[in-house]
This record gives structure tokens, C-alpha cells and sequence, in this order.
């Protein structure tokens, strides 16, 4: 039951910082043990000082490149 209320965060999250939900997102949801890990590594990765922000940044628009994802 709390773990429903848990993957209700994570999508609104998502939704606000995507503007939309996106199907991987859907995908997972369906499986919170997987998910709730997945979002917490995420968030760690975010939250860390190791690498500069704008270098992020870089590395994300390059994976999305080589994945052909539309973000």
C-alpha cells in the first residue's frame, strides 16, 4: 500500500519535470520494487557534486542522442 503512494510521488515528479508521462516511466511503474531503487539511484546521481552540472547535462543530451530519444 505505501509503496502505490511511493510510485505516485516518483510519477508526479517526473510529470512535472518532464511535462508529461513517458512510457518507460509506465512501464515501471507496474513493479515498485524496481522502481523506488531506481529513483532513489537516479536522485543520488542527481544530488552529487563528483561531476559539474553542465558536463550532466552534456552526457544526458549525448545518451538521449545515441538512444534516438525524443528528450
Amino acid at each position: 500500500m505505501f509503496e502505490r503512494f511511493k510510485v505516485g510521488i516518483i510519477m508526479r515528479m517526473a510529470r512535472k519535470r518532464l511535462g508529461r508521462d513517458i512510457a518507460p516511466l509506465q512501464t515501471i511503474a507496474t513493479h515498485p520494487a524496481v522502481l523506488i531503487p531506481y529513483a532513489r539511484f537516479n536522485q543520488a546521481l542527481n544530488d552529487t557534486d563528483m561531476v559539474p552540472a553542465h558536463l550532466k547535462v552534456l552526457a544526458q543530451i549525448r545518451a538521449a542522442k545515441l538512444v534516438e530519444c525524443p528528450f
